[in-house]
């Protein structure tokens, strides 16, 4: 069969499963914006797509509508530039948000498309209603106009697949009756514990932290405020921040570097402690994931939304996870089983649950291993794969 991803970034969420089938045999093109030379994947083709060219507007949404037509057309004339040299898909899969799905149906109506669908902004109230002032259109209209675009790629495709329960519910419910749930899953062959060998005993306690300080999503202002507290508690603790380097900031990456160090200056932190936090900053994977070996508890923070690979990741190499009480997270993590949960607005109970992890992580081996258990029987990339691809076939023959 001939396979045709969509995406903005190559491989991203389609590494696991664009490998498989290439390794199937089947022949495989991905048609991306943006990713590394060092991400090429035996057995498929990577084709170039441009970005779209910027739209200036005092209009946010208008903007916003712009961005996406002009990108769904970049990848249409790609589509159309395939179409001419004689290649037509079986399956075309492409991420709902990009947009790049807007004109599949046109130019391959033969082809069975699936739409990965990334996030629906859930409706909120905006009127004042004697409460409060109005809230202004801009503040949500780009919302809604990216909703357009999950209605039109779930709403146009033959299968339509998410990555939580999380994320389907936020759908209105015409359309989570036909979502399915397959996340992409993580290589838990590469993520996973330190061989026997190489796990020498580290000197005093390890706290890490993976996400940029300067995302506003990842919840960093909580876990800053809870080190006066730990640090003062743990005397030998040393708290590690760093992150995967992606490739992706690196134009921006000294501007980006002193943005997180200014994130970490508190005003109530003691002179002494601040030689214990350390600001590793984006680094190789290998590097990312010896720390996450090392580590003898990794905080793992995010708004309500989704949860990221990173969880999954510290989870797969053993490490004892005390992650934010949120639903997405509540789907992979169960409290005091497979790691630890924490509410997300109390920095103070944060530091009190990481001084009772700390305290008893020798105790913590079935912890531990239930985490990477959790992990290699749920959310395996090899296994999601072939999950996505028997779900493929069974819809096509249906078809």
């Amino acid at each position: 069969m001939r396979v045709l991803f969509l995406n903005s970034e190559f491989p991203g969420q389609f590494r696991a499963l664009a490998r498989a089938y290439g390794a199937a045999g089947h022949l495989v093109l991905f048609l991306a914006e943006s990713g590394q030379k060092s991400a090429a994947l035996p057995h498929v083709r990577r084709l170039r797509l441009a970005p779209p060219q910027y739209y200036e507007s005092a209009d946010a949404a208008e903007q916003e509508c712009v961005r996406m037509l002009r990108r769904a057309a970049r990848a249409g004339n790609a589509m159309l530039g395939l179409r001419r040299q004689g290649f037509a898909p079986d399956i075309v899969i492409a991420a709902a948000s990009m947009g790049g799905s807007f004109y599949v149906r046109d130019i391959f109506p033969e082809a069975f498309c699936v739409c990965y669908g990334d996030w629906f902004s859930t409706p909120v109230r905006h009127g004042g209603g004697g409460r409060g002032a109005m809230r202004a259109i801009v503040d949500f209209a780009p919302a809604h106009v990216r909703n357009l675009w999950e209605y039109n790629a779930l709403c146009d495709c033959h299968l339509a697949v998410t990555s939580s329960l999380w994320q389907r519910e936020q759908y209105p419910p015409l359309l989570q009756a036909g979502i399915h749930v397959v996340h992409a899953g993580i290589n838990t062959r590469y993520f996973s514990p330190a061989p026997v060998q190489e796990a020498a005993a580290p000197i005093g306690e390890i706290v890490t932290f993976c996400a940029p300080p300067q995302d506003p999503a990842r919840c960093f202002s909580l876990f800053k405020h809870c080190l006066p507290r730990l640090l003062s508690r743990r005397p030998r603790c040393l708290v590690l921040l760093a992150w995967p380097d992606n490739g992706r900031s690196m134009a921006r990456q000294g501007q980006d570097d002193s943005t997180a160090r200014a994130l970490l200056d508190l005003p109530e932190m003691p002179a002494e402690f601040g030689g214990r936090v350390r600001l590793l900053g984006p680094c190789p994977s290998g590097d990312y994931r010896a720390m996450l070996r090392k580590s003898t508890a990794h905080v793992y923070l995010a708004t309500p939304r989704v949860f990221s690979t990173g969880l999954l990741e510290a989870m797969a190499c053993g490490a004892l996870v005390v992650a934010s009480d949120t639903p997405p997270v509540r789907e992979v993590v169960r409290d005091g089983v497979n790691g630890f949960v924490c509410a997300t607005q109390n920095s103070e109970r944060m530091a009190d649950i990481l001084t009772d992890v700390l305290e008893r992580a020798p105790l913590l081996d079935n912890v531990r291993c239930q985490a990477r258990r959790t992990v290699q029987e749920a959310w395996d990339a090899e296994t999601q794969a072939a999950r996505f691809m028997a779900l493929v076939a069974e819809k096509m023959a249906r078809r």
